[in-house]
């Protein structure tokens, strides 16, 4: 009897499973159930932006203005500029000197602005100034004087002074390259020479904060 039960329950197995005995249908859909699976993101898929508000939005920052040590000094500038300081004094002054209408005396002595130049010496495209100077001090000395002028928030502050020397008159000054360039007149240094006169020019750089001859040319005045 019992050999005769198992092929019976063996067919009957057989007819549950043609007739789709356990599937699961979803209404509206196969028979196939989809519980449990999930969508795979595709990765060529592009992400929204998320919406940015007005108040959101970075506002860009101000543009600064442009410093105004870029302005030119001016020969005007140096009428009623100071000379000296605590690194380099005036002349041995204990204590700075201020041009009026560019000129100054005291302590028997008298301070002349001749005449100008403005150029960039420094290499910072902000144009500096140099002073032609005039000292002075009663007697037959006559000294001729390069005062040098740093530009600093487009207005002039001394920084030194080199000398050209003694009844010397200063012809002609001028600035081109971060180079001064200095035309004057002197007695020849030779004594045998025939000249009365010799006319000089020139070449200065500056060099930490003095003004140094790089060369010159003679030519008889």
């Amino acid at each position: 009897m019992r050999k005769t039960l198992l092929p019976v329950l063996a067919l009957a197995l057989v007819t549950m499973l043609a007739c789709g005995f356990g599937s699961q249908t979803t209404p509206g859909g196969s028979g196939t159930s989809d519980r449990g699976t999930s969508a795979t993101p595709d990765p060529d898929a592009e992400t929204p932006e998320p919406e940015t508000t007005a108040a959101e939005t970075p506002v860009a920052a101000a543009s600064s203005t442009a410093p105004t040590g870029s302005e030119p000094l001016t020969c005007a500038q140096l009428q009623d500029a100071e000379l000296g300081n605590v690194e380099h004094p005036y002349n041995g002054q204990s204590t700075p000197i201020r041009l009026v209408g560019g000129s100054w005396s005291g302590d028997g002595m008298v301070v002349r602005l001749q005449s100008c130049a403005v150029g960039d010496l420094t290499g910072d495209d902000a144009a500096d100034a140099v002073g032609v100077m005039l000292m002075d001090g009663g007697g037959t000395g006559k000294f001729w004087q390069i005062v040098f002028f740093g530009n600093i928030d487009a207005r002039p502050h001394y920084v030194s002074t080199t000398d050209i020397g003694d009844r010397t008159p200063v012809e002609a000054v001028s600035v081109s390259g971060q180079r001064l360039k200095v035309v004057y007149l002197m007695r020849p240094e030779d004594p045998s020479s025939t000249a009365s006169l010799i006319r000089r020019t020139a070449t200065y750089r500056l060099s930490g904060s003095l003004l140094v001859e790089t060369g010159h040319t003679d030519v008889p005045a």
